[in-house]
Order: C-alpha cells, then sequence, then structure tokens
C-alpha cells in the first residue's frame, strides 16, 4: 500500500493550524504584558530622571509622584480584577483598562489639586499685588519649581545687601533646557533691584519683589531714597594756606522722567547707569574695595570744592557779607552745585543740593595772623564809621542852625511888621522884650532843643530879668524926675 503524499501534508498543515490556534490566546496577553511594563518602566524612569535634575528636592518630588500613581494603578488594577472575578489575568487588558480608570479617578484629581493649590498658595506666601496676574502666575510658578527643586535663587534684601535665601538645586543640563526658574528677590519698597544677564539689561524690578527668569542674575539694591553724605574736605587756597571745610551732599536716583503712582518711582535707564558706574577701586589696606553708585557724586563733589578754593586768595574766602556782594561761602556752593549736576546727570544721578559750613584754617599761626588782621579792619570801620557819625552830626547841627536863624528873623520881621501896622510908637524896651519872645519861642521848638547847649536854652530867660531890671530902674527914675518938676 503506498502512502498518499497528501495526505500527510494535510495532516502536517492540520498540525500547524492546531498549533497557531493554542498560540492566539496566549499572544495578546503577552503583548499587553509586555507593554505595560515597558511603559511603566519608561514612565517611572522619566519621572525620576526629570526630578533628579531638581536635586535632592526633585528627587522626593518624583518619588511622591510615583508612589501617588502607583497607588491609583494598583486599586484600579485591584478593582478591575475583583469585576471580572477569579482567574482573571493580573496583565490583561480588562485589568489594564481598570487601571487607567483609577489613575484618571485618583492620580489626576490630587494632581490637579496639588498644581492648583501651589498656584493660589504663591499669591498667598510671596509678597505680589492680588490683582496684578502676571505677578500671580509668577509666583505659582516659583513654588511649582521650588517642589521640584527647579527655582532660581531665592534672595531678600537687608540694609541695602542682597543674602541668599535658597540655592538653586537645578543642574546646569536643566538651566540650558529651560527647566528652571522662576527666582525671585524680596526688596523693601524704597529699593530697585536691577537685573542683567552677563552684559545685557534686563529689567528693573522693585516695590516689594521681582522674579528672576533664565540666566538672570541681580545687581546690587539702588537705594530711591534722597541721599545725604557729608564729608570733611581739606584743600588749599590760591596763596598756599590749608583751610578744610565740611561738605554736605544731597542727591537722588533721577526720577524726572519716572512713571506710576508708587512711593518711590524709579527711571530704568537712570538705574542701570547708575549700577554701570559702580566700580572697585584699592583700599586703604591695599585690597579691592567695591565703590557705591553714591561715591559717583561725593568724589567729585570733593574734587570740584578743592578746585574752587584753590582759585581764591584766603581773605577773599574769609571775608564778610559786604553790601551788594554774596559771601564766598554761597558763591563756592553755588560753582560746585553746577558743575556737579553737569557731571552726575549721565550717570542718572540728580543732585538735588549742596552745603558747606565755615571755613576754617588749619595754621594756628595763619589764624592768629588772620585775627589781628580782622582786628584792624574793624578798629578802621569803627573810625570810619565814628568820622561818619560825626560829619553827620555837625551837618545836621549847621542845619538846624540855620534853620533857627531863618525861623528867628521871620518871627522878628513879623513882629516889628506888626508893630508898624499898629501906628504907635512902641518904647524901646517893648520891642526888646518882643524879641526876647522870639528867641524864647524858637529855643523851645524840639529841632532846636535838641541841638542848643543848656546855657544857650536858659540865655533868653536871662536876657528878660535883665531888661526887666533895666525897664523898672528907668521907670522910677522919670518918676523922680517928674515929682521935682513939680
Amino acid at each position: 500500500m503506498e502512502p498518499d503524499p497528501q495526505g500527510g501534508a494535510g495532516r502536517t498543515r492540520g498540525i500547524a493550524a492546531g498549533r497557531e490556534s493554542e498560540m492566539d490566546p496566549l499572544l495578546l496577553p503577552n503583548f499587553i504584558r509586555w507593554v505595560s511594563i515597558l511603559a511603566l518602566l519608561g514612565m517611572h524612569m522619566y519621572v525620576y530622571l526629570y526630578g533628579a535634575m531638581g536635586g535632592q528636592r526633585g528627587r522626593h518630588m518624583a518619588i511622591a509622584y510615583l508612589a501617588a500613581f502607583d497607588w491609583a494603578l494598583m486599586l484600579g488594577v485591584t478593582a478591575g480584577r475583583t469585576v471580572a472575578g477569579v482567574g482573571t489575568p493580573f496583565w490583561s487588558l480588562h485589568t489594564v483598562m481598570w487601571g487607567a480608570l483609577g489613575v484618571i479617578a485618583l492620580f489626576a484629581p490630587a494632581w490637579l489639586m496639588l498644581r492648583f493649590g501651589l498656584r493660589w498658595s504663591g499669591t498667598l506666601l510671596l509678597p505680589v499685588i492680588p490683582t496684578d496676574r502676571t505677578q500671580r502666575d509668577q509666583a505659582g510658578r516659583t513654588l511649582r519649581a521650588y517642589a521640584w527643586g527647579f527655582n532660581y535663587p531665592f534672595y531678600r534684601e537687608e540694609d541695602g545687601e542682597l543674602r541668599r535665601l535658597v540655592d538653586s538645586g537645578v543642574s546646569p543640563r536643566g538651566v540650558m533646557l529651560g527647566k528652571a526658574g522662576p527666582g525671585f528677590v524680596i526688596a523693601s519698597s524704597h529699593y530697585a533691584i536691577p537685573l542683567t544677564v552677563g552684559t545685557r539689561n534686563t529689567q528693573v524690578g522693585g516695590h516689594g519683589i521681582v522674579f528672576t527668569e533664565r540666566f538672570e542674575r541681580p545687581c546690587s539694591p539702588i537705594d530711591l531714597r534722597p541721599q545725604s553724605r557729608t564729608k570733611t574736605v581739606r584743600a588749599l587756597t590760591r596763596d598756599g594756606i590749608p583751610v578744610r571745610v565740611g561738605l554736605t551732599v544731597v542727591f537722588q536716583i533721577d526720577r524726572r522722567r519716572a512713571r506710576g503712582n508708587w512711593l518711590y518711582p524709579f527711571d530704568q535707564e537712570a538705574v542701570f547707569a547708575a549700577v554701570h558706574a559702580q566700580g572697585v577701586s584699592p583700599g586703604e589696606e591695599g585690597e579691592p574695595e567695591e565703590l557705591g553708585w553714591e561715591q559717583i557724586v561725593v568724589d567729585p563733589a570733593v574734587a570740584l570744592l578743592q578746585d574752587a578754593i584753590a582759585q581764591r586768595l584766603l581773605d577773599r574766602l574769609l571775608e564778610g557779607e559786604e553790601d551788594g556782594q554774596r559771601p564766598p561761602r554761597e558763591v563756592l556752593r553755588d560753582i560746585v552745585r553746577g558743575e556737579l549736576a553737569q557731571t552726575a546727570r549721565p550717570y542718572g544721578i540728580q543732585v538735588m543740593g549742596i552745603g558747606l559750613s565755615n571755613i576754617e584754617v588749619e595754621d594756628e599761626e595763619v589764624l592768629k595772623q588772620r585775627a589781628e588782621s580782622w582786628g584792624a579792619g574793624w578798629a578802621r570801620r569803627r573810625l570810619e564809621k565814628e568820622a561818619q557819625g560825626e560829619a553827620e552830626a555837625i551837618r545836621l547841627i549847621e542845619e538846624a542852625r540855620a534853620d533857627a536863624q531863618r525861623q528867628m528873623i521871620v518871627a522878628i520881621t513879623e513882629a516889628f511888621q506888626q508893630l508898624a501896622d499898629a501906628g504907635t510908637p512902641v518904647p524901646a524896651h517893648v520891642i526888646a522884650l518882643r524879641f526876647i519872645d522870639v528867641l524864647e519861642n524858637v529855643s523851645a521848638s524840639p529841632p532846636v532843643h535838641e541841638l542848643l547847649p543848656e546855657t544857650m536854652q536858659r540865655l533868653p530867660g536871662r536876657l528878660r530879668l535883665i531888661l526887666e531890671q533895666a525897664a523898672a530902674g528907668t521907670g522910677s527914675q522919670t518918676a523922680d524926675k517928674s515929682e521935682g518938676s513939680k
């Protein structure tokens, strides 16, 4: 009996088809198992590596995320197997779908609550303006970045200096990928915080808080309040005499182009100009010393005052206020203020005022000689004033004398005119008495009475007494002659 070749082939195909039919139920579960395992491993690895870029806080946050995710996933898978009954494979499409449902129902709400909770907490924890949406969003981003360790450094201003509160835990790779920020700087309301990226100016923040973005670095805070600096200046006069004078400069960051209704508005260009004018100079012990923007005003003011003093003699600097002339100290003050305002303007600084104390001579011998010279000068002035007073007194006396003579002549003339108008003969003693009355009236007038000596004031009375005695003697002799003729 010959074998049937077609029958053998048929049996072989049947056996293969049976085996394929047996493998089909196992293919899908194996595929789901390995895809799920690879997806979970990949997701866990990505989250952990993402958190690792934020340092220790980032790793802790990644572990917390993964723990919450795995917990939600396991609850969903357990619920799915419970519903499907006993014998349901762990890695089945049914359990995977229930696991995804657990993640959506449990993990997603928790993640959203954390995200929005951090956003709203930022408005409460950081000194932002509640009505400013940009600042609210920045505050929320800051807290989320801090939770993952992706924040830039946090600073706080203390007495005009920046103190770092929190370092940045993000790796350089995270910074390059843009996975970091923002940070912030908290300062008093009267400070401006300039931010730069390398040598490029970016922004100036103030009024409480400023957020820093990628690669931004805060510079030293700039005080927006009016500043006052006092310094003792030593200089040489034109004649080589050393003097000292106290110099006070009042200035501030130029706010003439500032905008805003803040208590201390500022102009960004003026702030950056003042910042870039800062530098470093050798200190007293040879070590580098940082020069603040205030020195841009104080040092030139000292140099300008020294130059102004060097162009004047000591006598001109110490002379008093003359009639029609301004004091030398005010002249120096205006010169220094005008030139200093022009010098400080390009640096964004407005000079508000200059004050100078009394100019003092450092050499005691020169001061003694100067005191003697002052004494001689004041003595000369006293003699001049006395001579002017005496000359004025003589002039007044002469004017009063001339006025008295004029009044006397007028009065005598009027008296004689009255007698002439009467048309009756008048005895000589009556005319003399009338003349004495005129003298008494003239001498009793206030201008003449104050200038006449006491003896001259009593003269009219003596003349009247003498005339009355003479008249009385003449009357008695006349009576005797009349009786004798009878």
